[in-house]
């Protein structure tokens, strides 16, 4: 890219990584996520940025349809919303996202100068761009995985190899009469 007779880029062919790295500078190289996902509505490729790198400025996000950019601001806020509680409020994640979708399910005349499109089924596709970025962001131990939210787990007792096993026995009420309206009736107990 030549601008008033000054070179700005020189690109030689290279993979989706260097080119994004050529183009944003060599700071970015390490604060990308591979992002592979593919769906029969979609298939998501591309990278997107770690979240403790993310920005107070857009403009590092861009959205590919079938090799074409675009602009989605629905689309996002679904990126957005699966950092929502890694980045701090007003910044912005990194991310260079392809999407391939059947030609016949896309309409790219509804702006005119074509940057914005059409999906057919865009609220299944955000629904799996959300999916894919926060499946990403996990994979890559990007994200704390530790839950303190026990409400309703069950424990799962560890035992020792040299722990005894012994198989649970079941005490029976002989005189047990589920038909019977007493407020007192004693149920089978699972010990052990």
């Amino acid at each position: 890219l030549i601008n008033n007779g000054t070179e700005v880029y020189n690109l030689p062919a290279t993979n989706l990584k260097q080119r994004i790295v050529g183009l944003m500078g060599k700071s970015i190289t390490n604060n990308l996520i591979d992002i592979n996902t593919e769906t029969s509505i979609v298939k998501v490729s591309g990278y997107i940025g770690k979240p403790k790198h993310a920005k107070k400025t857009l403009g590092e996000q861009f959205f590919f349809a079938n090799g074409r950019f675009f602009k989605s601001s629905y689309l996002q806020k679904a990126v957005f919303k699966a950092y929502a509680q890694l980045t701090p409020n007003d910044y912005y994640p990194s991310f260079f996202i392809y999407l391939e979708v059947d030609p016949s399910a896309i309409d790219i005349n509804i702006h005119p100068t074509k940057t914005e499109i059409k999906f057919e089924d865009e609220s299944a596709i955000w629904q799996i761009l959300n999916a894919s970025v926060r499946e990403s962001i996990g994979k890559f131990s990007v994200s704390p995985s530790i839950d303190f939210d026990t409400y309703g787990v069950i424990d799962i007792p560890v035992f020792s190899k040299n722990d005894p096993v012994t198989m649970p026995e079941i005490d029976i009420n002989p005189s047990f009469n589920p038909f019977e309206e007493s407020n007192n009736h004693s149920v089978p107990t699972l010990k052990g």
